[in-house]
């Protein structure tokens, strides 16, 4: 029985040893490097790294990260660094994988400031303004419950403001004319402080690709506009801020 048991304890002790043996084989240091998208001189140094939402690393003077005793297979990665845009994606290590595992990460370009002439409307004098009682007011309370609107509709039903068609059936806010002969005659648009129309050759913003979404506030002026805005318009003004600019 003693000699059995012994047996018995030596086999699980080899079967163990080769377990251990066989997981040694399927987990590995991985190299990771990460350089800039299209050049490959240029690489990430000291950008956060993080593989499986759980180890967290930096990378080097040469783009490099080493992930100790990594088992083969699928894993996730997710790169923060600055200057780039955020990374997330997948991943095989393994045996037969070359290394470094190369990734190219995308910089990141700053959006253009929008097109506009600087007025001397502030946001922060929307509640000022707002008191004089001059124009038509929107708060963000208002437009919120109006969520996933396209302007146009909202300031037709919501405001009674006439919404004349351009040469490619936009929806442009106007005064309503005369006649109807009568060319329309489009109103002036201030957008986050910048007026985006009249200037110089622009069309009137298209107020179905504008949402009610992205609006944090309106002023819409039928008759006297605030002077700041530094420019006359006879067929009203509206006056849009945004969300998030």
């Amino acid at each position: 029985m003693k000699l059995t048991h012994v047996l018995s304890l030596t086999l699980v002790a080899a079967a163990t040893l080769v377990f251990h043996e066989a997981n040694a084989q399927d987990a590995r240091t991985v190299v990771l490097r990460f350089r800039k998208e299209g050049d490959t001189t240029v690489v990430l140094r000291h950008a956060e790294v993080r593989i499986d939402h759980t180890i967290d690393l930096v990378t080097d003077s040469a783009g490099i990260v080493r992930v100790p005793e990594l088992e083969d297979g699928g894993h996730i990665v997710e790169v923060v660094a600055k200057g780039y845009q955020g990374y997330f994606d997948n991943f095989v290590s393994g045996a037969n994988v070359p290394s470094p595992i190369e990734f190219e990460i995308r910089e990141f370009i700053a959006p253009p400031k929008p097109k506009g002439a600087p007025t001397g409307l502030l946001v922060a004098d929307f509640a000022k303004r707002r008191t004089m009682g001059n124009g038509r007011f929107f708060t963000l309370a208002q437009l919120s419950a109006a969520d996933g609107r396209p302007l146009a509709n909202f300031l037709k039903i919501d405001a009674a403001a006439y919404i004349a068609s351009g040469p490619q059936n936009e929806s442009f806010l106007a005064s309503r004319p005369p006649s109807p002969a009568a060319a329309p005659c489009y109103a002036a648009v201030v957008r986050d402080g910048l007026r985006i129309y009249p200037l110089d050759n622009s069309s009137p913003p298209d107020l179905d690709k504008i949402f009610t979404d992205d609006l944090a506030s309106i002023e819409l002026y039928s008759g006297t506009a605030p002077a700041a805005l530094g420019v006359v318009s006879k067929c009203g003004v509206l006056v849009l801020w945004s969300r998030h600019p």
